[in-house]
């Protein structure tokens, strides 16, 4: 990787985590229910598709602890809970939550987009949510299994973890990010292209 390429690489990443970070903060104030809607994924399959696994897990990372500052801070009830039960698990669950759904993105969209970008794209797109929502889950079931019965109440505890708290965000969140597929395939064509500019216009 040439000095130009791993400038654009830490600019591109940068502008990234800001846009992730600001949108997830105000995310954080739009919640179906206990839970706010995850308004990064494209974003983060971006990111994944323009720069790799690594990137993707970074910027994953970064809603991570926009996640994990809701849960300190008291503006995200579910986090908040997770938070006071256990402090630690409750970190270690959220940033890494975040990294795999960047990596997993990553991943994705590096096998399916040999043959055909927009494949890579939809793949990543698709993964980003379960993913992100099948950690959370788990997490919940197996590690808060407390603080998921105190907020299910006389509610199964299955159904209220994937249909209450989760199944509404998870059809949002994956309609979004698959409605956006068109729009991230010309985005990363554009960057692309303006890449190829440049480098041309090096003599290289």
């Amino acid at each position: 990787m040439n000095r130009q390429s791993k400038t654009a690489r830490i600019t591109g990443t940068a502008l990234l985590a800001a846009i992730i970070i600001m949108l997830q903060i105000t995310a954080t104030f739009i919640r179906p229910g206990l839970i706010p809607i995850n308004l990064v994924l494209p974003a983060i399959v971006v990111g994944a598709a323009m720069f790799g696994v690594k990137t993707g897990a970074f910027l994953g990372m970064c809603f991570g602890a926009v996640v994990l500052a809701s849960g300190i801070s008291g503006t995200a009830p579910m986090s908040t809970m997770m938070w006071a039960a256990n402090p630690i698990l409750m970190a270690i669950v959220t940033l890494g939550r975040g990294a795999a759904l960047g990596a997993a993105a990553g991943v994705a969209y590096k096998l399916l987009s040999k043959k055909k970008q927009q494949d890579g794209v939809l793949a990543a797109a698709i993964v980003a949510p379960i993913v992100n929502t099948g950690i959370f889950l788990a997490a919940l079931i197996f590690l808060f299994r407390d603080t998921l019965v105190h907020f299910a109440g006389d509610n199964n505890i299955i159904y209220h973890a994937f249909i209450v708290m989760a199944g509404t965000n998870f059809i949002i969140e994956l309609f979004i990010n698959i409605g956006l597929v068109a729009v991230i395939v010309r985005i990363l064509e554009a960057i692309k292209l303006t890449r190829k500019e440049a480098f041309d216009g090096t003599g290289h």
